[in-house]
């Protein structure tokens, strides 16, 4: 049965945290959320940089909420319903929907900073690992991520994408295709480009696997004069010497070529007594980009739309019995 009754009420958050350089998209999504489908919005997002976190909880440090206030002037907004939390993007939305929100319907994560395609980035992800709990918890789920291509990221394409990504999602709330498709959670890419109606692909997740993610301090890519640490992309300002080195977003307007493990220089003296290694992680993701798989789907600039669900799968004993039989297991 199609969601036409209602206007849904939407739980935005991400891992990027609050709107800055680290996190472009937030406040120009939620804008577009309000003013092209009129849907009621709620918010709870990392008070800081959260990415590469996946579903984790820190289970050690207590988490703090405050109320946010958006930047953007075009933003309805009421006190109560815009948070930041100390903690993770999945303990965001465990704190969101048990403790700050009863009126919940979907969950949207995002906009990431760059594509989530793969498993590879997909089991690291805190925008998935967001969705991720929210499917857990019995909620309809989107874990939205913008690919960008040539490190463009002006504000008319960005306006594209929030609008692709909205019509995206109004089509498949109107349809209640979580219900029909039997996965809780849409893992969703959409490009930055001058597109206004890219192609859209419902696609499979390819299938990669990570290199080294790290690389000693003095070889990082990331460490270049005027680029941002953690987006890889040119800075706006000048950065904090005490900066952490992370770099999160790929450019997929780069060969998939470029960030195999192949191609990445060999360290010297690798695991010499006090070297120094930081997260190096976009040169070391290795092609898993097939036809009809969400990498395909992003290198040719097109939206990626893959049903997950939120629960490991097992594949069974079908054709093993000889196997667990001959090591003494039963099998059943």
């Amino acid at each position: 049965m199609a969601n036409t009754t209602k206007t849904p009420t939407v739980l935005v958050t991400n891992d990027d945290g609050p709107l800055s350089d680290e996190s472009p998209f937030i406040e120009s999504f939620i804008e577009a959320i309000q003013s092209r489908l009129g849907w009621n919005v709620r918010v709870c997002i990392p008070s800081a940089q959260r990415s590469w976190i996946a579903k984790a909880f820190l289970v050690n440090q207590n988490v703090t909420i405050k109320e946010y206030r958006p930047k953007a002037t075009g933003i309805k907004y009421k006190r109560g319903t815009w948070y930041t939390a100390t903690g993770t993007p999945a303990s965001c939305v465990n704190i969101a929907l048990h403790h700050l929100f009863s009126d919940i319907d979907l969950v949207i994560s995002g906009p990431n900073l760059g594509s989530n395609v793969a498993n590879t980035c997909a089991l690291a992800s805190g925008t998935l690992g967001a969705a991720m709990e929210a499917g857990l918890a019995n909620k309809k789920a989107v874990a939205l991520s913008f690919a960008f291509y040539n490190h463009d990221i002006s504000s008319d394409k960005v306006q594209n994408a929030n609008n692709t990504a909205c019509e995206i999602i109004e089509k498949l709330w109107n349809s209640d295709a979580w219900q029909k498709c039997e996965a809780p959670v849409f893992n969703i890419n959409v490009p930055i480009s001058s597109n206004t109606s890219p192609d859209v692909f419902v696609t499979t997740m390819g299938r990669s696997h990570f290199g080294s993610l790290y690389r000693k301090i003095g070889q990082c890519q990331h460490q270049a004069k005027g680029i941002n640490p953690v987006t890889g992309l040119p800075q706006t300002k000048d950065a904090d010497a005490k900066a952490k080195h992370l770099r999160i977003a790929v450019d997929d307007g780069q060969s998939s070529a470029n960030n195999t493990k192949d191609n990445i220089e060999a360290d010297v003296e690798d695991g010499e007594d006090g070297a120094t290694y930081v997260f190096s992680a976009s040169v070391s993701i290795s092609d898993g980009s097939g036809e009809g798989t969400d990498m395909w789907a992003v290198h040719k600039a097109a939206v990626s739309i893959t049903p997950l669900r939120p629960e490991l799968y097992s594949l069974g004993n079908a054709g093993q019995e000889s196997l667990w039989t001959g090591l003494g297991f039963t099998s059943l």
